[in-house]
């Protein structure tokens, strides 16, 4: 009995498979997925960091995969996000370009900045110092990064700052907008995915335009002590330092990523050729290089002269010819890593520093004058809010804040 019923339902099962797969040959193939077009390699940021034990070439592919990223083109009216559909080097904003600017958050009478795709995206560079004279910065900080840097055509670099949804939420949720608010914190600590940048970017104009990644902005002006107008001109201007700062999973200290266009400067080693801050000829009291208009009374509108100090690294070197011939149909060939920057040591309670790897790095365009003791992590572990009773996690954006009248 047991085996005639078996054979029965191995007939029936083998007739029910015989229908189905004619079934399925009937319907239309389901198609493969598609591959992400070609323009779309690179345009997301990484999830994570290297290991912390990690060397300097897989940093160095770290921060370019940043650095890629961040310059892709934005989708139009979605500040951050990628259009994964466009190439890098497309026309219009980059990712990091419609960022929120420390001008956009921190408003006068701290005013709400509103959600995060509110407002103009329009470029409006204001500052002609990394450190600009109303922050209240301590007095050595002021005097290293102070001053301002004119190029050879005798006009000022300009800076900004701008920060990610993720910092920016954090921000906002807590009315750290408002300087009363901040004074009264008792712990400031952006979560893992925040990140900042600063620019910096110089006018070009004429055939060098086609080296630059460039934007049209609205550029002030300033009157010959280097005070600003309050009025403000039209002017391409050209990328010339980048920095990135990302809080990456397991990195309480953040990483650090800085790159310059190839242009701005020689070795001191070999201070020849043109350059947009060395001029070689130079003649004068204000030709040595590398000193601030602080020290050297050099008037505003004074070319400054500088020089790199310290010598890129050449497994650096290595990554950066990989990723300049990647992009070689864009700008960002034109574009090198000075040096990443991460703590080595970043969960040991004994060493809250995490001991920053390397120990100095230095940007021409946003370190000039302080190259030889510059370190990203150790200027930034220093930050506080504007009264300076707590730390501010590595970011000076908060002494942008100005004081609300209701809270």
């Amino acid at each position: 009995m047991f085996r005639p019923v078996m054979n029965a339902l191995i007939r029936t099962m083998g007739l029910l498979t015989v229908v189905v797969v004619l079934a399925s040959a009937c319907r239309t193939a389901t198609p493969p997925a598609k591959a992400a077009p070609a323009a779309a390699q690179g345009c997301t940021l990484p999830p994570n960091a290297p290991a912390a034990s990690a060397g300097f070439t897989e940093f160095a592919n770290y921060s370019w995969t940043l650095f890629q990223a961040l310059n892709w083109p934005v989708v139009t009216g979605q500040r951050g996000v990628p259009d994964c559909g466009r190439p890098i080097g497309s026309a219009g904003p980059t990712v990091w370009e419609s960022y929120k600017t420390v001008e956009q958050i921190f408003l006068p009478n701290a005013v709400d900045p509103g959600p995060w795709n509110s407002g103009a995206q329009a470029m409006r560079l204001t500052f002609r110092s990394k450190a600009p004279d109303q922050l209240p910065l301590e007095a050595a900080i002021a005097q290293a990064v102070g001053g301002w840097l004119i190029d050879r055509q005798a006009n000022p670099t300009y800076y900004q700052v701008a920060v990610n949804e993720t910092s920016y939420q954090y921000v906002r949720d807590n009315h750290y907008y408002d300087a009363n608010v901040l004074n009264r914190a008792t712990r400031v600590q952006f979560g893992d995915g925040a990140l900042e940048v600063k620019g910096a970017w110089r006018i070009v104009q004429g055939a060098e335009t086609s080296r630059y990644h460039t934007v049209a902005a609205q550029v002030m002006t300033f009157d010959a002590n280097g005070q600003p107008t309050g009025q403000y001109k039209s002017a391409t201007v050209g990328l010339v330092g980048f920095h990135i700062v990302s809080k990456a999973p397991g990195f309480p200290q953040w990483t650090w990523a800085t790159f310059e266009h190839v242009d701005n400067a020689p070795d001191a080693s070999s201070a020849t050729g043109t350059w947009s801050y060395f001029n070689p000829s130079c003649t004068g009291p204000f030709c040595p290089p590398n000193v601030s208009p602080l020290v050297s009374h050099a008037p505003f509108g004074t070319p400054n002269q500088v020089t790199r100090l310290s010598p890129i690294r050449p497994e650096i070197t290595a990554v950066n010819t990989t990723w300049q011939a990647r992009l070689n149909t864009t700008p960002f060939q034109y574009y090198r890593l000075i040096a990443p920057q991460w703590p080595s040591d970043p969960q040991n309670p004994g060493n809250p520093q995490g001991t920053p790897t390397p120990g100095t790095v230095a940007n021409v365009a946003l370190e000039s004058y302080v190259q030889p003791t510059s370190s990203c992590m150790d200027c930034h572990s220093t930050a506080r809010v504007p009264n300076n009773n707590v730390k501010t996690n590595y970011s000076f954006i908060f002494l942008f804040a100005q004081p609300g009248g209701n809270r």
